[in-house]
């Protein structure tokens, strides 16, 4: 009876059954022996009798039967350094086209693009403009109009004519071209304006006056530091107001004296520094060659006496701020003679010295004995004036000679002992 129901049951699961109760004798399923991989997801099958191996092989399959191929060593570095030095040459071409770009745009070849040059159309300039061809007759010869070129004679002013319209009047007589003047080389220099001394400190103090409002206002803005307090002994209470300088007046004391001290030092190093920078200033002026000159003018000067110091002071210290050259001798306290070569303008200066401002007949007292000197008698002249081509003075020197041949000696050795036959 078991045997039965198991027999029974599994023909009632097994629809397609031809033979109840057949087992293994069943036959295949048709689906099993499809050629369709997605009926059948495992190759394995032992149902598919007929499946070819060959054709439904996996890619990891395929690869593995072809073998491993490797890359050989330093492939890749190289093409890599290649891709990267042609990305380099690259960069380098397109800097190169763009500053050959730029040249052009800034002389004017190419459009600026920055500024939208490019928008502008391009054209040719024209012959003529539109403005000036109703006046033109003929492009080729640029002739006028009859009717724009009629003189002043031919012309009615009471004409009340209507045919006398716009179109048949003059215009081109009526402009009126200025006559070219061929401007100066050198521009006029404005003439320098000379001040009086008050007008010169009033411009001076209000100068200084706005430096000062700008420094405080920079301070208030907080834009420079606030200055120190100039601590003095007078005013060390009433700047110093705290419990300290009370306790211990005598360290602020010397704090405040330490302080001046400071401040006097630095004063003083200032104007060691000014000094020494005016007298560098002064000492290259002096080794500076001076300019070439075309012409040397020479004066010589004739006077009976030079006793007096300040006078010769004078002429010394006038002939070395000249610049002049030349040389000053005189036989004791008698007559001498003065020769200076420099240009017209420091000659004239010196002769003017020598004729007008200095007062020869002035008296002295000398210093060394105390005794009144008359000099009523003294005077000056102008010996010779001219041009020398060369002179051998380097420089403008005073000597007292013992006597006249002394005199004529020195002269000799500059070649100027003929000033004396003059």
């Amino acid at each position: 009876m078991r045997a039965r129901k198991e027999k029974g049951n599994s023909s009632s699961r097994d629809g397609n059954s031809a033979r109840f109760g057949a087992g293994l004798d069943i036959d295949i399923h048709p689906a099993l022996l499809s050629e369709n991989l997605n009926l059948i997801k495992h190759r394995d099958n032992p149902y598919l009798s007929r499946e070819r191996f060959d054709t439904v092989a996996s890619k990891v399959s395929k690869r593995y039967s072809r073998g491993l191929k490797f890359r050989t060593p330093g492939v890749l570095a190289k093409e890599l350094d290649e891709k990267r030095a042609w990305l380099a040459k690259e960069r380098e071409l397109q800097k190169e086209q763009d500053n050959l770009r730029k040249a052009k745009v800034r002389a004017g070849e190419l459009p600026d693009e920055s500024i939208g040059e490019q928008n502008y159309l391009i054209t040719d300039v024209p012959q003529i403009e539109w403005w000036d061809a109703i006046y033109v007759q003929s492009p080729e010869d640029w002739t006028i109009k009859t009717k724009y070129s009629k003189s002043y004679g031919t012309m009615d002013e009471d004409s009340d004519d209507e045919q006398d319209s716009e179109s048949e009047s003059p215009s081109v007589r009526y402009v009126q071209h200025p006559v070219p003047v061929q401007a100066a080389e050198h521009a006029p220099s404005k003439p320098k304006i000379y001040l009086v001394k008050r007008e010169q400190k009033k411009i001076r103090r209000n100068r200084r006056k706005l430096l000062q409002e700008e420094h405080e206002q920079k301070i208030k803005l907080g834009l420079e530091p606030k200055p120190a307090p100039k601590v003095k002994l007078s005013n060390m209470m009433s700047v110093y107001q705290n419990n300290e300088n009370i306790t211990d007046p005598t360290s602020w004391e010397q704090t405040v004296k330490a302080q001046a001290e400071e401040r006097h030092q630095k004063h003083v190093e200032t104007n060691i520094r000014r000094h020494y920078e005016a007298k560098e200033q002064k000492k290259e002026k002096a080794q500076e060659a001076p300019p070439a000159q075309a012409e040397l003018h020479c004066r010589v000067f004739r006077f009976s006496s030079l006793r007096n110091p300040k006078i010769r002071f004078k002429l010394a210290k006038n002939s070395r701020q000249l610049g002049l050259r030349g040389v000053c001798l005189r036989v004791g306290d008698g007559a001498g003679i003065i020769v200076v070569i420099g240009s017209e303008k420091n000659c004239r200066f010196y002769s003017k010295l020598v004729l007008q401002r200095i007062d020869w007949t002035q008296s002295y007292v000398d210093k060394d004995s105390q005794q009144f000197v008359d000099c009523s008698g003294d005077e000056a002249e102008l010996l010779w004036e001219g041009v020398v081509k060369d002179t051998r003075f380097r420089g403008w020197f005073m000597k007292e000679c013992r006597d006249e041949s002394e005199l004529q000696a020195v002269l000799s050795q500059f070649d100027a002992d003929w000033l004396l036959r003059v």
